[in-house]
């Protein structure tokens, strides 16, 4: 499994210097994210990681592309990529806390607001305002469809409680619905 792993690793970064050399090549490697065969997507996946920014663009058109697994894992390669911090990826991310998924919301919330994950240093478009986590928690966060997610983005919130806004909307929350604080 090991010697696979490094194959593909070795065969992700020639993709990469491949793909960055064609005008459609890093769109490409996106389509290749919906293929179930890990032969196809890993390498895929590995390529688009190694890619850099350039890599960006198709990215961002892979969010809204109608397959699920091309959604997800283009969040995940911003997210692992570091580029979570990066104004394009942001505003093109913010829209999918609302996506169908359940698994795809959770994977946003979290590229959008690990202070980890984020790296600044790779972001070619720095974002000009930090994004408001506690104001998204109480307006979607609160409110979202799946229990098990709702049940995680309360936990959350409660790790925020020191602000106003937080503790308010938990104490309603806890009156409403007859949760502990």
């Amino acid at each position: 499994m090991k010697q696979q792993a490094q194959a593909w690793w070795k065969q992700a970064g020639q993709m990469a210097r491949t793909a960055a050399e064609q005008t459609d090549g890093f769109a490409a490697l996106v389509r290749q994210l919906s293929v179930r065969d890990p032969h196809i997507s890993v390498p895929a996946i590995w390529a688009l990681q190694q890619a850099g920014p350039g890599a960006i663009p198709a990215l961002l058109a892979g969010l809204v592309a109608a397959h699920p697994r091309v959604r997800r894992n283009c969040v995940d390669i911003i997210d692992h990529g570091g580029y979570g911090g990066d104004a394009r990826c942001v505003e093109a991310l913010l829209p999918l806390l609302y996506d169908p998924v359940p698994h795809i919301r959770r994977a946003v919330w979290h590229t959008l607001f690990c202070e980890r994950c984020v790296d600044a240093s790779k972001c070619a478009v720095p974002t000009r305002t930090e994004l408001d986590q506690v104001a998204l928690l109480i307006e979607i966060g609160l409110n979202d469809p799946n229990p098990k997610l709702r049940g995680q983005l309360i936990d959350e919130l409660r790790q925020r409680a020191s602000d106003p806004r937080a503790s308010l909307a938990l104490e309603k929350l806890a009156q409403e619905e007859k949760l502990p604080l």
